[in-house]
């Protein structure tokens, strides 16, 4: 009875997880329409989420010490993520819509995949190399159908994809100390050492125009949900379900992210998608989950 009470709870917090991901992309928008620049957005993102993680931290006593010669490792994941990803998503996202984003970025397990087979020489199944030209065909229908400005949705949607290199760089990074530490330690010390990247940006790029930014409570509202919601409990939800249901089968659920994302878009900031744009949507999903069989494989 105990282990049915446990298992409804876990998937209760995986699909809870990816409701506030999905929602994140909305979020984003909002904010950015508001008139404030990606870096400060995700400056002041990281900044709240940094500071619950380490007070959650601190509170379940699951923060550990760094090693010295891991410091190095730290510092290459935090440019990958949050530096690098957060640049290039937030940046995408000024000139995509918050559903072709989620998309793309949808297909970071796909690609991550695919580099662990050709830099770290892991197996890879026919079925995974199926599930990528499947999945990149939806990607291209979503990003090329339905606007007239293909020239920004192009750009838009490569430095989405600079997302995505910067996530499989994180995940080959990531091999060399996950078993080290804990989730925890691993994405509060990650963001704390992304604070360092960023701050410098901040001061260079943002700061002299940051009176000319429109602070409305709509745009600091949404902050607060992505830095609550969808960085701090969103993750520990799903590390939640990862210890519990294992990679995979939680990997399963961040694929209906772009769907949430886009229903979401609909009735928070009435974004349409076109039917084309529907049924890339379903070949991005539908790839992703016949990646799924050369792991069960």
């Amino acid at each position: 009875m105990q282990n049915k009470k446990v298992s409804y709870k876990i998937y209760i917090q995986i699909i809870l997880a990816n409701i506030f991901w999905g929602f994140s992309f909305v979020w984003t928008d909002i904010v950015l329409k508001s008139g404030i620049t990606p870096i400060t957005l995700v400056l002041i993102r990281m900044v709240f989420a940094t500071i619950l993680l380490g007070l959650w931290a601190k509170h379940t006593g699951n923060i550990q010490k760094i090693k010295t010669g891991h410091l190095k490792y730290f510092l290459g994941l935090a440019m990958c993520e949050p530096f690098l990803y957060f640049l290039c998503e937030t940046y995408g996202q000024t000139m995509v819509s918050p559903t072709v984003t989620s998309v793309i970025v949808a297909t970071i397990p796909l690609f991550t995949t695919l580099t662990g087979f050709i830099v770290l020489k892991e197996k890879i199944g026919w079925a995974t190399v199926v599930g990528i030209i499947v999945s990149m065909a939806g990607v291209i229908i979503v990003v090329f159908v339905g606007d007239s400005d293909l020239s920004g949705q192009f750009f838009g949607a490569v430095l989405v994809f600079g997302a995505v290199v910067a996530a499989i760089g994180y995940a080959v990074l990531v091999k060399y100390i996950m078993y080290r530490y804990n989730a925890t330690t691993l994405v509060f010390y990650q963001n704390f050492a992304g604070l360092i990247y960023f701050i410098p940006c901040f001061l260079i790029i943002d700061v002299s125009h940051v009176g000319d930014m429109k602070f409305t409570f709509e745009a600091i509202f949404s902050l607060v949900l992505l830095s609550v919601f969808a960085s701090v409990i969103a993750f520990i939800f799903y590390s939640n379900a990862v210890k519990a249901l294992g990679v995979t089968k939680s990997g399963v659920f961040c694929y209906i992210i772009p769907v949430l994302t886009a229903l979401f878009a609909f009735f928070m900031i009435d974004e349409h998608l076109k039917t084309a744009q529907w049924f890339g949507m379903a070949a991005v999903i539908s790839g992703l989950f016949i990646s799924q069989l050369a792991k069960k494989e």
